[in-house]
């Protein structure tokens, strides 16, 4: 499924620690599921207010033992207004590590998912994300990330989510971020935590494919011109 080869004319044999490799960080946050420690070391902030800010300054509390006043601050993260889906995951991933779980109902509730895809002798990533953005890191080392509000894209995102299993009792958590031996596998993102499979469930790469192509058609539209 490497739709983007045409697309980026970009090689699998790129050097190591390209866009989309094992190791690659970027590709690691997909799955938003990073200790408060590291959140905070790949944070890019502007000093300004807001939820990326708070995670930082419940780490900064965390540092000075205030445990207690650090839950308060990502607990209010989670009543933000237009919270991102991966804001809201790296905050449950803050306060579990602080001893919290979130309330059953909510627990396994599945918020994003993050499709690898044997492709070009490596692998695409595809995630979603229940807000509507995705992103898509090609074998080759290029990527499309979506964020603007999109109906269709949306549609798609909620639909590959809708498709998952249940993470309480079909998955496995997932306990590292390695890229797969060998063949499809989809991760689940919860306030749990991630969970893995490698049964998918039915249309899921259809569906899948189909994001990948409208986030294509996306980033390869002509650029309106300035007025």
């Amino acid at each position: 499924m490497g739709f983007l080869k045409g697309l980026f004319g970009q090689s699998p044999g790129d050097e190591p620690g390209k866009l989309g490799s094992d190791g690659d960080p970027i590709r690691q946050m997909l799955f938003a599921s990073q200790s408060l420690k590291e959140q905070v070391q790949r944070m890019q902030l502007n000093g300004q207010p807001g939820s990326l800010q708070s995670i930082a300054d419940a780490y900064s509390l965390v540092v000075s033992g205030k445990k207690t006043e650090a839950s308060v601050v990502l607990r209010s993260v989670l009543t933000a207004p237009q919270l991102e889906t991966r804001t809201l995951l790296w905050a449950w991933s803050a306060l579990r590590e602080l001893g919290e779980k979130p309330e059953p109902k909510l627990a396994f509730e599945v918020l994003g998912v993050v499709l690898e895809i044997p492709s070009g002798g490596a692998y695409d990533t595809l995630a979603a994300y229940i807000d509507g953005s995705a992103r898509y890191l090609n074998f080759s080392g290029k990527a499309i990330f979506w964020d603007a509000p999109d109906p269709k894209v949306k549609e798609l995102c909620l639909a590959m989510v809708g498709l998952s299993f249940d993470a309480n009792t079909k998955t496995q958590p997932r306990k590292n971020l390695s890229l797969p031996k060998g063949g499809n596998q989809a991760t689940l993102l919860t306030r749990s935590g991630p969970f893995i499979t490698v049964e998918l469930a039915p249309n899921l790469l259809h569906v899948g494919g189909s994001l990948m192509n409208e986030l294509i058609k996306r980033a390869s539209a002509p650029k309106p011109a300035p007025q």
